[in-house]
């Protein structure tokens, strides 16, 4: 079976250490800049991260996101479509193109997108793997 996996998941098995889970998986283009936006808000906003961990932290899922295998959807607009219909960005509804695309399941933690995926592709969270 193959994966792809979404920003949610990505960093949720980073920080349950288990990195092995996702790096022979796939992913989109867009996903370092959603966990870079992440790891932002842990910086800048909570404050749970200082800027020095939130660097080391982001250059090491950057890089691991590097090794997996990159999926572009090939049809931009079936990914606007999906957004439309379900009232997804843009950014969530190209997971759901991607993985729609490549014959993949989408792994996400995020509940309103699984809840919207499920319509259109197999769904997996993280915890499941």
């Amino acid at each position: 079976m193959s994966l792809l996996f979404d920003a949610s998941a990505i960093i949720n098995l980073s920080l349950r250490n288990k990195p092995h889970a996702f790096l022979k998986g796939r992913t989109v283009p867009l996903a370092e800049y959603e966990i870079g936006n992440a790891v932002w808000k842990q910086v800048s906003l909570s404050g749970e991260l200082s800027e020095e961990d939130g660097a080391r932290i982001l250059r090491r899922l950057v890089d691991a996101v590097a090794l997996m295998d990159i999926i572009r959807v090939p049809q931009v607009e079936d990914a606007l479509r999906v957004a439309c219909e379900e009232g997804l960005s843009y950014y969530d509804a190209y997971y759901v193109a991607a993985a729609k695309a490549s014959g993949s399941t989408l792994v996400t933690d995020d509940d309103a997108l699984r809840r919207k995926a499920e319509r259109y592709v197999d769904v997996l969270r993280s915890l499941n793997l």
